[in-house]
């Protein structure tokens, strides 16, 4: 029975059960009480590799300190290392050394398509419309986005321009701020945040819903302060953590998003978005020749 005795810290577990682990388990735990950060950071082949056992022990080792799987061992100490962090802040990370590319081409496919599948579940088709209509009917649309979130902005400024839509984006976060709090009630505010909760986002978002202007916000399917402060929120499924090898799958589940918004835009003016395109795309062309032609 007191193998089954679940326990809330994975470091006191080990500590318990330290005595009575076999000489192969032992090396676990202790590579385990040795190097808690970095074991976050392995899946069970690379545990075992790190602290000269095997995978067969390492998972006899999550049984014996009773949390049964490697998956709720890894959650239980990330909870020791990062205490009284919220489970979507803790590591979520699977890495492996020397891992063949043929493995990592299957393994990050495989990732992406069970994040896209869920992705469909996810989005509403009532909220992206009303967000494209909100786009078509403003003013300008401001993008606003750090890190990854950031180059997913980037990305729908150079979409919106192409087809001549009114657009502004800043990698700079204290200018981001600034374009918010300068906002018109006839401009929206597009604001992407995995998280939601990311402080310059968050103030970005209270700031442009202070000045009267629409915010559509794209985070993770959850209760967050961005999407809170949202007239229209779209959402992307919580597929990982915050703290991830990354932002991998959340960036293509934003840059599909945002790949359908600029469909839907597309299509309610065929004809004008394909001129826009050509003109764009002969500005760009002849000015990459005249550049070339002429050099400095």
């Amino acid at each position: 029975m007191d193998e089954q005795k679940p326990f809330e810290s994975a470091i006191a577990s080990i500590e318990l059960k330290l005595d009575s682990l076999s000489e192969s388990e032992r090396k676990v735990a202790e590579y385990v009480l040795r190097e808690p950060k970095k074991t976050l950071h392995y899946n069970v082949s690379e545990l075992a590799r790190q602290s000269g056992s095997s995978q067969a022990a390492v998972v006899r080792f999550c049984k014996r300190i009773a949390l049964g799987s490697y998956g709720n061992f890894k959650l239980r100490l990330a909870h020791d290392v990062f205490r009284d962090a919220d489970e979507r802040f803790i590591p979520d990370l699977d890495l492996e050394s020397k891992a063949s590319p043929a493995h990592i081409i299957r393994h990050v496919i495989e990732q992406s398509q069970r994040s896209l599948s869920l992705l469909a579940a996810c989005l509403d088709p009532v909220a992206i419309e009303a967000a494209a209509d909100a786009i078509l009917g403003a003013t300008m649309t401001a993008l606003f986005g750090v890190g990854a979130s950031g180059v997913v902005a980037y990305d729908f400024l150079q979409k919106l321009l192409r087809v001549g839509l009114p657009a502004a984006y800043t990698a700079d976060t204290d200018l981001q701020v600034t374009t918010a709090s300068t906002l018109r009630p006839t401009d929206l505010a597009f604001v992407f945040s995995y998280s939601g909760e990311n402080a310059a986002m968050c103030e970005v978002a209270r700031q442009a819903h202070g000045r009267k202007a629409r915010v559509v916000s794209l985070t993770m399917d959850s209760d967050n302060s961005v999407r809170r402060l949202a007239d229209i929120a779209l959402l992307v499924p919580a597929s990982e953590r915050i703290y991830r090898q990354g932002a991998s799958t959340s960036r293509v589940n934003q840059l599909t998003v945002v790949d359908i918004l600029f469909s839907i835009l597309v299509s309610r003016n065929l004809d004008g978005s394909i001129g826009a395109i050509e003109r764009t795309m002969f500005a760009t062309h002849r000015g990459g020749s005249t550049r070339g032609a002429n050099p400095t």
